[in-house]
């Protein structure tokens, strides 16, 4: 028996949640790689932060795209060695780096945002498919959980006697 057989599988929302996203990227790699797009998918949105700040230390790119300070610093240096972003010391605070687009970083990102286009159409024919709208629903259900924690709904649900 596999572990989810073993386990309610609605207790294995976050594993589901990642289920997804690795086979979005699976998916999504070979459609790059024929329009000649090398960064890494899941560095996407660092990159096309910084077309739109042009030039921003970590923690403004961090704020830009709601995600914490040391994943943006792990997608960096994999972005800097292929070419795409180049970091510099700040004139005025000679202790920050700031990080901008190369050349070819531009480049990319507007082959990504290319790319962006043509694929709302692929969520568009999913979310048809099942019956769901799928950016929708996900924003509901983060909201849902950013306005009641899983922890308040733990502790404020009913009693679950098999806690110890």
């Amino acid at each position: 028996m596999g572990l989810e057989q073993s386990i309610n599988q609605k207790a294995l929302l976050g594993k589901r949640a990642e289920d997804l996203s690795n086979l979005i990227e699976q998916q999504t790699q070979p459609i790059f790689d024929s329009l000649g797009i090398i960064v890494p998918i899941k560095s996407c949105s660092t990159l096309l932060s910084l077309l739109e700040l042009e030039q921003a230390s970590l923690v403004d790119i961090s704020k830009e795209l709601g995600q914490s300070h040391q994943l943006v610093k792990q997608k960096i240096p994999k972005l800097i060695k292929l070419g795409l972003v180049q970091q510099h010391s700040d004139k005025e605070d000679k202790r920050r780096t700031l990080y901008s687009l190369t050349n070819k970083g531009e480049e990319q990102s507007h082959k990504i945002k290319e790319y962006l286009k043509e694929s709302a159409a692929l969520v568009d024919s999913i979310s048809e498919e099942i019956g769901v709208h799928i950016f929708g629903s996900i924003d509901k259900a983060i909201k849902a959980i950013e306005g009641k924690s899983l922890w308040e709904r733990f502790n404020g649900g009913p009693q679950v006697t098999t806690r110890k």
